[in-house]
């Protein structure tokens, strides 16, 4: 009797610990799992905004990088993306406009700044072209058909939550879609791009003049590889064009190498101090990256870190990074917190931009 309850309590003994083993692994497993998602990361605090005016300072420095960032708005993100207080989201195709309209509600849900919601409907692809067809740039012929355009555009991003569309593209030639920009030369073009520019800002929609500094769409594709080219006066015609009048919100740099009118000596525009710095002097909108995770732009550095720095340096406003792993994300920005804090990257660069990205979406900055 007694060998038999030896017996039992050694087996009772094992069970505990095989269970005390499984509950381990399990935990691990689980936090393992919560730390890939994302869902280990902290939540920012609070921001102060009084009848909305939001008082600069009181963003901790992670907040002011953070705002700077447009991500893939992927729903299952949407907690990191959240914690993070990031600047912008983007999507890519769905199914149905309810889809579009459901995951920006949830993005936009309890956010003390809300998300900017960026889309790429331009030229002859869409996100949208699963349910809804548009009018192609290359078929656009007079400045009333552009603003049409464009307030067609704007009003359909609106309903479904959009606030940012990257377009119109005023490359004067394109050699790799042969669909993305308008047809004319620099200032038929820019006049076109302009109209139709107007028509979505009317829709509340912030438009954006790619890809400065001009030629992406001539030379080899920077989605790809390095890019190298030459950029003319004419190229630069719209920029300056649109420098001068103030009507358009937002423009975005390309990785690709320039020389000529632009000389982004020998790095890409998009990381060139001297490239970024010489729109700035004249332009007074929001400067957006082209996506960091094209090979043209990550080719180029021997690390991501040395890309991150580089990226925010150069003075870009917002920076896009479809790296859909929120760790990568938060590693971006505490990267980007060190330079600063070293010194490397200037304090009033980030605030400049901080203060522009916030009153873009409505906010007195104090």
């Amino acid at each position: 009797m007694a060998k038999k309850k030896q017996k039992k309590s050694r087996w009772s003994l094992q069970q505990k610990v095989f269970l005390v083993l499984i509950i381990i692994v399990l935990t691990l497993g689980s936090l393992n799992v919560a730390k890939a998602k994302g869902w280990l990361i902290p939540e920012q605090p609070e921001i102060i905004i009084v009848d909305n005016t939001i008082l600069l300072d009181s963003l901790t420095l992670e907040q002011k990088i953070g705002q700077m960032v447009i991500v893939h708005g992927g729903l299952w993100n949407l907690k990191p993306w959240q914690d993070m207080q990031l600047g912008g989201i983007h999507h890519f195709a769905m199914q149905t406009p309810e889809l579009f309209q459901d995951i920006t509600a949830k993005f936009q849900e309890d956010m003390q700044i809300p998300f900017f919601v960026t889309a790429d409907l331009e030229g002859c692809w869409s996100p949208f072209s699963n349910f809804k067809q548009f009018v192609p740039v290359n078929e656009i012929n007079t400045t009333g058909e552009a603003f049409e355009k464009g307030s067609i555009e704007g009003k359909y991003l609106k309903e479904l939550g959009f606030n940012f569309n990257f377009a119109p593209v005023v490359d004067l030639d394109d050699q790799i879609w042969n669909c993305r920009a308008f047809l004319g030369n620099e200032t038929q073009i820019t006049q076109l791009a302009e109209a139709y520019a107007i028509g979505l800002q009317n829709e509340g929609i912030i438009a954006t003049a790619k890809h400065y500094p001009g030629n992406t769409l001539v030379a080899n594709d920077p989605h790809k590889g390095l890019v190298i080219a030459e950029i003319s006066s004419e190229d630069q015609y719209p920029y300056n064009y649109f420098s001068e009048k103030g009507n358009i919100q937002a423009v975005m740099v390309t990785h690709i190498i320039a020389f000529g009118e632009v000389d982004s000596k020998g790095v890409p525009s998009v990381v060139s101090e001297e490239a970024v710095g010489q729109l700035k002097d004249e332009y007074s909108g929001l400067i957006v990256t082209d996506d960091t995770m094209m090979l043209g732009l990550r080719n180029f550095f021997p690390s991501t870190e040395d890309m991150y720095v580089a990226v925010f340096k150069a003075g870009n406003d917002l920076i896009i990074n479809f790296d859909e792993d929120p760790n990568e994300i938060k590693h971006m920005i505490e990267v980007v917190q060190g330079a600063v804090l070293a010194g490397e990257i200037p304090q009033e660069q980030i605030d400049d931009s901080v203060k522009r990205i916030l009153e873009a979406k409505g906010f007195i900055v104090g």
